[in-house]
Formats: C-alpha cells, structure tokens, sequence
C-alpha cells in the first residue's frame, strides 16, 4: 500500500474509530484493505536460530496468507524488529501522534510482492492453517545479575500437511503476551497459548 492509499483509508475512517478497541481499530483497516483488494502487512516477527548465526526469518502475516521470507545476510544483524510485531500502517492507526511525515516514510510501506521475491520465499493462505501455538521458552532461560529472562519463545503453525516450528527472539520481537494477543486479535487462525 502507498502512503496516499493509506491517508485514502485515514479519510474513511474519520469519525467511525472514536471509541473502537484497538483491535477493533485494526479490524475496521483489514475490511477496508479486502474490499479494496488491497493485501497489506499487519504482523510481522523475527524468527532464528543459533542466537542468530543460524537460519533467519520474516514471518509475515498479511491480511490474507502468511508469508515466510528468509533475511538478507546483513539484515539478520541489523533487524531491530517491530513492536510487539505491529507493522507500520497498523502502528501508525494505532498511535496518538500520526504525524504526515511518519506516513510519508519509505518504511511505513512494504509492498507484499517484493517480500515474495525474495529467494526462499514461500506462504501459507490462512484458510490451509489448522492452528498456530505459541510458546514461552522456558527452557531458555537466562539468569545473571539483573534477573532471570526468557530469550526465545517458539511459534508452530500446523496445516493439514505440514508443521512448520519457529524460534521468537525476545528481544526482537518483543512481550509474549503482545504478541499473543495480536496473533489472536487479527488472523483469523485458531491460536493457542501453551
């Protein structure tokens, strides 16, 4: 999606957010995007192995399928991730301070063919997905002087075929329970807290 089909969206929904959920907020994006025909970004989370020197992945989940994407070599270690996994046009729906230029950023629009052609690349239409399971790591566990931490947290998502398994880093992907209850909010798959 481009920034000016982003503010065409901001004009419809002027006046009908007022004292929607967030979630409700999002919802309200993802129909607009249907019936525009438009298949945008909502989610997106880091997965890797090895403390990242192994295998490392976007799993991205659109309006309409999820995609997974290996990164580039440099990306895997410069990817900050997102917050909470919110992509940047739902960030932006979300926050207070929406401001022209944060919508005019060349970040804020990630066009979901382009993920696509990246090598490796394949997806899954949410229709084809069973369940998805999330995972806290507790068996990753790190203690030291400031506390005790998880570091990794899995994500499995099962179709009726296959079985894919993911490792959630903490720190790029950010709080358990926000990711949980974004996963849970916005696709529409069965997803399970274990």
């Amino acid at each position: 999606m481009e920034p000016e089909q982003f503010h065409e969206f901001l004009k419809y929904s002027k006046g009908r957010m007022e004292g929607l959920a967030d979630s409700d907020k999002l919802h309200l994006f993802m129909d607009w995007c249907n019936r525009k025909n438009f298949e945008e970004l909502m989610l997106r989370l880091s997965s890797e192995s090895r403390g990242g020197w192994g295998e490392n992945i976007f799993l991205d989940f659109t309006t309409k399928r999820i995609i997974i994407s290996k990164k580039k070599f440099f990306r895997k270690f410069l990817d900050l991730g997102y917050v909470a996994g919110m992509a940047p046009y739902p960030y932006l729906i979300l926050s207070e301070k929406v401001k022209n230029s944060d919508i005019m950023k060349k970040s804020a629009s990630i066009d979901v063919n382009s993920i696509l052609l990246r090598p490796q690349s394949f997806y899954v239409w949410y229709n084809e997905v069973e369940r998805i399971e999330i995972r806290k790591g507790t068996e990753t566990v790190v203690h030291n002087m400031m506390g005790s931490m998880i570091q990794t947290n899995f994500l499995t998502i099962t179709t009726g075929e296959k079985t894919y398994d993911f490792k959630l880093p903490t720190k790029k992907d950010g709080h358990f329970d926000r990711i949980f209850f974004w996963l849970d909010s916005l696709i529409p798959v069965t997803v399970i807290k274990t």
